[in-house]
């Protein structure tokens, strides 16, 4: 009996489009259980904010401070401008990469078209601009679960890539990122993104044609431009094998090199208007926004056991999965070695470079290791191969357990039962498998640290005080400290936070007096801040609330300040006076109490 090939291949692929589509349903039937009030918000509010500059106020040098202040006040998109970092000439560049803000765009035109006529305000940041864009992106996700698909299909049986879809969408974090908390965030979508990277890249060496290419450089662009890290993308198609080994990758790159050039300049064409806007706003091609001393990378020191064990947000702790993917690649080592070298490679390079950002937790707003994601899409594939070997019963077994405690630990995350930002081993322990938190359990978190500027220590009984620093200018002429235009500075300590503490962390309590004066004028501000490489992060200055002292008398300042998350355990705490507005002023008992867990 003769079979019709084209009828039998889409019967055997029904499994895995009937998973792919119920996965998709899944997505977006969780996404509507949230609201899309605050989706403009934090760091998304960053990514975004190239689109209303841009289109409604012709300001992308954001030199126009009255409209930003109203969207703040009106919106409250974060509680800080933290996403915009000084440039030259009081232009304000925003401090990520505008990848995103492609992605972003349609949909932003499209509520822009509609805000007026359903009755809102045409500004960017109304309800139907928040709700189209989160659900526009949500296709962009769901877009990605189709060309998932069709990578895994390139080397599995329908039934496997159904399997490998379900895992790869139910047994990490992927899920909550696509569904819950991060649709609009970076991750979800360069999944998509590296999805179609994948397909282009093996389409393009089984059969080498321009409009592959096309697609390998303006996806790797795209990706880059999302964020520049990322640029490791470009070792999965610079090192896919092309059969023959590596003279065989060689001459194929030389005798399609109109194709590659094609590919190279579909790269740079995506990744222009990164550059020229920077360009236009700061004047240089390429600028570096991470001008905050306190985060950035540190390549000499990547946090990679932290990364992948930490009880905070480990990646094989909150993904278990995880040590299946990697562990798969002994399998392909064995049996797919052409494809062992480049996912290998890649994994190795991507690891590296997101542990190496300081602060490689990835702040609350992520259940397990977020910036890990996108390589979910090749990491699929040695998941693959191990579950189709051998050992292919206990792998299934180990897979499907791992699903379960994923679905649970994200509902235990939703639930708050995980916290976003203060898990201990200990405290992991104690909620593991509950659906509540147990008494008392709450305590065994890290130091919950104030969002805002007041920062207060409340719960003294909990820590060992001792006094770090007194310094009363006992040596100098009448006991005090003048402080005056040319000499605006009276030192407190200084201290390694190595030295200041053992612990995670520990309360400062600083105090200082100022003796008033009919003409005190604008009074000092007393500094307490950590350094990195000489260059100051957690600064906080406090002035001198002089309303109702009295002239000749002394008035004192008292504040509150925890450590940071701090770079490294050598930068360095200052605690000063400055006299920064001039004028003269008579200091004294500069006094600095150190508070540290007992």
């Amino acid at each position: 009996m003769r079979i019709n090939s084209r009828r039998y291949l889409g019967r055997m692929r029904r499994w895995s489009l009937f998973t792919a589509w119920s996965l998709c349903l899944l997505i977006a039937g969780l996404r509507s259980t949230q609201p899309t009030r605050y989706a403009l918000s934090w760091d998304v509010f960053g990514y975004y904010l190239y689109l209303p500059a841009t289109v409604i106020h012709n300001d992308i040098a954001l030199r126009d401070r009255a409209w930003l202040d109203t969207v703040m006040t009106e919106y409250e998109p974060s509680a800080t401008l933290y996403q915009l970092v000084d440039g030259p000439d009081g232009v304000r560049v925003i401090k990520y990469s505008a990848g995103m803000a492609i992605a972003y765009a349609p949909w932003f035109l499209l509520a822009h078209g509609l805000a007026g006529p359903l009755g809102w305000p045409a500004d960017g940041l109304s309800p139907p601009y928040a709700a189209i864009v989160t659900y526009g992106m949500l296709l962009w996700i769901l877009l990605g679960v189709f060309f998932f698909r069709r990578v895994l299909l390139q080397f599995f049986s329908d039934a496997w890539t159904a399997v490998l879809l379900a895992l790869t969408v139910l047994g990490t974090n992927w899920l909550q990122l696509a569904a819950l908390d991060g649709t609009l965030l970076t991750h979800p979508f360069l999944f998509t993104l590296y999805a179609g990277l994948l397909l282009a890249t093996i389409g393009w060496h089984a059969r080498p044609a321009w409009p592959s290419a096309l697609a390998i450089g303006a996806l790797a662009g795209w990706i880059t431009v999302v964020r520049p890290s990322e640029g490791v993308c470009l070792l999965l198609p610079l090192l896919w094998p092309a059969g023959g080994g590596a003279m065989a990758k060689w001459r194929l790159l030389r005798t399609r090199w109109k194709e590659v050039l094609l590919a190279a300049m579909a790269f740079l064409a995506i990744a222009s208007p990164q550059l020229f806007y920077w360009k236009y706003v700061t004047g240089h091609w390429l600028f570096y926004s991470y001008v905050n001393a306190g985060e950035g990378f540190d390549f000499s020191a990547p946090h990679t056991w932290s990364y992948l064990f930490s009880f905070r947000k480990g990646w094989y702790i909150y993904t278990p999965l995880a040590l299946l993917m990697v562990g798969g690649l002994v399998v392909l080592w064995r049996q797919e070695r052409h494809l062992f070298w480049p996912i290998a490679a890649f994994l190795v390079v991507d690891l590296y470079v997101v542990s190496s950002w300081t602060n490689w937790w990835y702040a609350g707003g992520s259940f397990s290791a977020r910036s890990i994601m996108p390589a979910y899409a090749p990491l699929a594939l040695p998941l693959g191969f191990a579950l189709r070997s051998t050992w292919r019963r206990p792998l299934l077994v180990a897979a499907v357990l791992c699903v379960a405690l994923n679905l649970f630990q994200t509902w235990q995350w939703e639930r708050g039962i995980i916290s976003r930002e203060r898990m201990t081993a200990a405290y992991y322990a104690a909620v593991f498998g509950r659906t509540s938190v147990p008494s008392g359990a709450a305590a065994l978190l890290l130091v919950d640290r104030p969002g805002g500027e007041d920062e207060r220590l409340t719960d003294e009984a909990s820590y060992t005080r001792r006094l770090l620093s007194g310094t009363r200018f006992d040596e100098l002429p009448d006991g005090i400290r003048i402080l005056t235009a040319g000499d605006p500075f009276a030192p407190g300590p200084e201290v390694s936070f190595a030295r200041l503490t053992r612990h995670d962390h520990a309360w400062l309590r600083v105090s200082a007096r100022l003796f008033v004066t009919d003409s005190t004028g604008v009074p000092p501000v007393v500094v307490c801040a950590f350094h990195h490489n000489g260059e100051a992060y957690k600064y906080k200055a406090v002035p001198w609330d002089l309303q109702g002292v009295p002239a000749n008398t002394w008035a004192t300042v008292r504040f509150d300040y925890i450590t940071p998350e701090v770079r490294a355990p050598e930068d360095n705490l200052k605690v000063y006076i400055w006299n920064q507005h001039g004028g003269t002023h008579r200091v004294d008992d500069l006094c600095v109490e150190l508070f540290e867990p007992e």
